[in-house]
């Protein structure tokens, strides 16, 4: 409603200048628009109806022009706003996209859909709006035009709707080209950029980090030359638009004086004259909008596609979906699994009994499987084959809920730059988190003392991944996050394997006071580290070769025994 209000007042103000032209050159105060201004006004006098018609058409093309600034906030705004949206949307699907997806996924991607991507994109949408409004006002010009004189206005009409035509076709590819080699040069930079700070340590002690830099700063020297490009084509037209418009001109006043009164040649010059003003720079702009929607055609083909794959894949529920919580013994029931990018299967046929609030581990060597078989445990990978269950119900069933069950410390734990409170309540609102619940859970995890050598306690910033913070901190901060959410499995993924041994023992007298409170499957190399459990499965190229008593498998189990006699597990 905007653009034709807008393309209304364009066309109000050009309509007014007719009977002021009329005005000027036949004087006639009775007919027509002049006399019926004329007995508006209650006079017939020609200085104050001009001046009255004058004021008409200034009035118009002021309140046009004081109107434009408020729409154009609000367009911009909403624009913005739909372009913000469609990010975190973007997000939102990527999020929550099946976990064997994102495996195969580029971050740099990633980051480039969801952030340089839909910037084009929005391009595309801006434009689009602003081109439907610069038509409405072209198009309502030229019905003025027309009536005033048809036969000179639609030569003009077809000289520029030739000149602009063959101005597109020229620039149309180029434009389109330019646009893609920017989504790819994107993308380039964030492949710079990435490892240079989130493999910030590895950079700096292989002296890599100029190598970087240099990378960056040649993807950011190719994107300038390519937006120089755009943007001068962009403008191009602008200049030839210029010289077409003199050009036409020239060509309607040749046709007027030659076929008509001087006196009308004149007032359909003025006429033309006042909708030139109007209408080159909205044709300037039609020109350029044309320029800026193909430029962002790659964003949103890229968008566009990045949608239709992820619709692809079932979004994850992360609300559960009743009021049954998990509980009972874990079976895994003949379970296989095989990566869909890989040919052979890496679980096969594998069943275990993971008992209720006992403690189970799974131990072999690397490439034995155990990481892929604590991936179908917590629910992250389906099955190929087999079923997962707790207390005879299926995690498929609700997988939120069992997840809501869930506490797991990785090898690596991912830490904010946030307080130390904010990490361990890790995805809680700072101002939701229950402050009496970390205090306890930094008990268990034995973390108070270093709280209380920290000069501002629970509230101290951590740095990126926890910077500020040793291997051994950091692994008890993960312990503690996965406490605070009151899980009833408790799963360590490797998260001792980094550790010294006096920390290692502290984390082990931590698990035995959590023994019978809680199921804990622990996932380890180190000896030490499950040689307590109540069940050790040991596990070998998918397979479980034996179950039992640390001992137990020692003895039936000759791989196990050899790899505990060469102490690749201690």
């Amino acid at each position: 409603m905007g653009s034709v209000g807008l393309a209304g007042l364009d066309t109000l103000g050009v309509a007014a200048m007719v009977p002021l032209m009329a005005l000027f050159t036949s004087g006639d105060v009775t007919s027509g628009p002049v006399g019926a201004m004329a007995r508006i006004l209650g006079t017939q006098d020609e200085a104050h109806l001009t001046i009255a018609f004058a004021g008409l058409v200034a009035f118009v093309f002021i309140l046009k022009s004081v109107c434009t600034v408020p729409f154009r906030w609000w367009l911009v705004g909403r624009t913005a706003r739909i372009a913000a949206d469609a990010a975190a949307e973007l997000m939102r699907r990527y999020v929550l996209s099946p976990y064997e997806a994102h495996r195969s996924r580029r971050l740099s991607e990633v980051y480039r859909n969801i952030g340089d991507a839909t910037g084009q994109a929005s391009t595309v949408l801006l434009g689009l709006v602003g081109l439907f409004s610069d038509l409405l006002v072209l198009a309502a010009l030229a019905l003025i035009l027309l009536w005033m004189s048809p036969v000179e206005t639609l030569i003009v009409i077809a000289f520029f709707v030739v000149l602009v035509a063959g101005i597109q076709r020229l620039l149309r590819s180029h434009q389109v080209r330019l646009g893609e080699d920017l989504a790819e040069i994107s993308l380039q930079g964030w492949q710079y950029l990435m490892p240079a700070f989130d493999g910030f340590r590895e950079a700096r002690l292989t002296s890599s980090g100029s190598s970087f830099v240099d990378g960056y700063r040649d993807a950011r020297r190719r994107g300038a030359l390519v937006r120089r490009s755009l943007s001068v084509l962009s403008e191009l037209p602008k200049y030839l638009l210029e010289i077409g418009f003199v050009l036409a001109i020239v060509a309607v006043a040749a046709i007027l004086f030659s076929t008509g009164s001087k006196d009308h040649a004149l007032s359909v010059l003025a006429v033309f004259a006042a909708a030139s003003l109007r209408a080159l720079p909205t044709m300037n702009r039609v020109t350029a909008t044309f320029g800026a929607i193909r430029g962002g055609q790659a964003g949103l083909r890229i968008v566009s596609e990045t949608v239709q794959e992820l619709d692809a894949g079932a979004d994850h529920e992360e609300q559960p979906r009743g009021d049954v919580v998990f509980g009972g013994d874990i079976i895994l029931d003949g379970i296989s699994y095989r990566y869909p990018d890989a040919p052979a299967l890496v679980v096969r046929s594998l069943s275990v009994r993971i008992r209720e609030n006992e403690t189970t581990a799974l131990v072999g060597t690397s490439g034995a499987g155990k990481s892929t078989i604590l991936d179908l445990l917590l629910g992250l990978l389906p099955p190929s084959e087999g079923s997962i269950t707790c207390g005879g119900r299926p995690i498929s069933d609700d997988l939120a809920a069992w997840h809501a069950t869930v506490g797991v410390v990785p090898q690596d734990v991912f830490l904010l730059n946030a307080t130390l409170a904010e990490n361990i309540a890790f995805g809680v609102r700072a101002e939701e988190i229950d402050i009496e619940r970390v205090r306890e859970v930094l008990g268990l995890a034995e973390l108070s003392d270093v709280v209380r050598r920290l000069a501002e306690g629970i509230d101290t910033v951590v740095g990126e991944r926890g910077a500020r913070m040793s291997g051994g901190e950091r692994q008890r901060i993960g312990l503690a996050r996965a406490l605070y959410r009151r899980p009833s499995l408790l799963v360590l993924d490797e998260a001792t394997s980094a550790l010294d041994n006096r920390t290692e023992s502290e984390i082990g007298e931590t698990l035995r006071h959590l023994s019978g409170r809680m199921t804990i499957v622990i996932v380890a190399h180190r000896l030490s580290t499950v040689r307590d459990a109540d069940n050790l499965v040991f596990l070998s190229r998918g397979e479980a070769m034996g179950e039992g008593t640390f001992e137990e498998v020692r003895r039936h189990v000759p791989e196990f025994e050899e790899l505990v006699r060469l102490g690749e597990l201690s």
